[in-house]
């Protein structure tokens, strides 16, 4: 790996299948103590000609935090998150801009002025053919890899996909692009997406990739009780037993209660994660170079040795059919830090394969979902 931010969305380990971000994987962020909200504004401009650039998107990634630009091209907008994040600038025709932003410290407001770069369009790229028969098998299993295949896929559609793009690279995996953000309807969850499509890069005989995104959630109006119900069910159904209720339990320690078990790889002995001392948490994130201030804010943290494997779900008398994980370490000292509703402040701390790593973009919901309290 050779990433130089931080952020979720630029966790990509080929070794291991992507978990929807795997999607986890679940991501880097808390929830602040109530009350307390960072505001975040500015203006978004076009770079050559410096006039004021209306509708922008600016959005937290992997949030519901975010607004579009006025017609002056100000933006203003609260979130309350605390840990490392992604802000991004999003507008069709014109280049992503993104900053990485540490939310939760002592900074209560932060502010830019944004330059955006149009792009450019080569026509002589352009080609127009008969037969889009090729086109549509891309589509189909890029569809398949990139939104899964569970239940919740199967009501969740790319309204925009024509400005996907499809080849294949000489090592013959399947390689997409899109010449402007997907637009992805989930009516299983009652999200719209607004997807940024960094890369995506698949090798479909042993189902092995990675795909680096930005994403803004928002929310749809349901058009009934019934089907807000619908959702609400469905997004607690979607986080319960995901990676960030697994690791919301180890930093609650309730991972036995939330039917949860750390076993060694490909066993069922038990295992344990260590917890690094609350004395030792400033010194053990400016080491990784994340923000020591973010030790004020509830952050613990763990050091996983080696791969262990996790056990979910209730086990049968009979028969152990539990759903089965695994957690592997990426750092060199082994250390992950978690936030204290689950989200793991560094994902390129950790990477997941089995059950975690069949998690799609359709089994995603954003990271400032707070699940209910029964």
């Amino acid at each position: 790996m050779n990433l130089p931010e931080q952020t979720f969305s630029q966790f990509c380990l080929s070794l291991f299948k992507i978990c929807s971000l795997l999607l986890l994987i679940s991501f880097p962020v808390s929830s602040q103590p109530q009350g307390s909200q960072s505001v975040i504004s500015g203006t978004v401009s076009d770079k050559d000609s410096g006039k004021p650039l209306e509708d922008v998107h600016v959005y937290i990634s992997y949030t519901t935090a975010g607004v579009s630009t006025d017609e002056s091209g100000a933006f203003t907008f609260t979130a309350g998150l605390s840990g490392q994040f992604e802000l991004v600038f999003s507008r069709v025709g014109y280049e992503t801009e993104k900053r990485t932003i540490t939310l939760g410290s002592d900074e209560e407001s932060l502010v830019f002025n944004i330059q955006l770069v149009s792009k450019s369009i080569v026509l002589s790229q352009l080609e127009v053919k008969a037969d889009n028969s090729a086109w549509l098998r891309d589509y189909e299993e890029f569809k398949r890899e990139f939104l899964g295949t569970t239940f919740y896929a199967t009501d969740t559609q790319i309204t925009n996909r024509w400005v996907l793009d499809f080849n294949r690279n000489d090592s013959g995996q399947l390689v997409a692009s899109a010449s402007e953000p997907l637009r992805i309807e989930n009516m299983s969850l009652g999200y719209e997406l607004l997807v940024e499509l960094d890369d995506f890069v698949w090798n479909l005989r042993d189902n092995t990739g990675y795909y680096r995104v930005q994403v803004r959630f928002e929310e749809l109006e349901p058009e009934s009780d019934r089907e807000y119900r619908s959702w609400t069910q469905n997004r607690e159904r979607a986080y319960k037993g995901s990676l960030r209720h697994f690791l919301k339990s180890l930093y609650d320690d309730n991972l036995s209660r939330n039917r949860f078990e750390v076993v060694w790889m490909n066993s069922t002995q038990r295992a344990t994660i260590q917890s690094i001392e609350q004395n030792r948490m400033i010194q053990s994130l400016s080491s990784n170079g994340l923000n020591p201030k973010l030790a004020l804010h509830g952050v613990k943290g763990f050091v996983l040795k080696e791969p262990v494997d996790i056990l979910i779900g209730r086990r049968s008398y009979i028969h152990d059919n539990r759903k089965r994980a695994r957690l592997v370490p990426v750092r060199n000292d082994k250390s992950f830090f978690v936030m204290p509703n689950g989200n793991v402040l560094d994902i390129m701390s950790l990477a997941v394969t089995g059950y975690w790593s069949s998690y799609r973009m359709a089994d995603m919901v954003p990271i400032d979902f707070e699940p209910s309290r029964k």
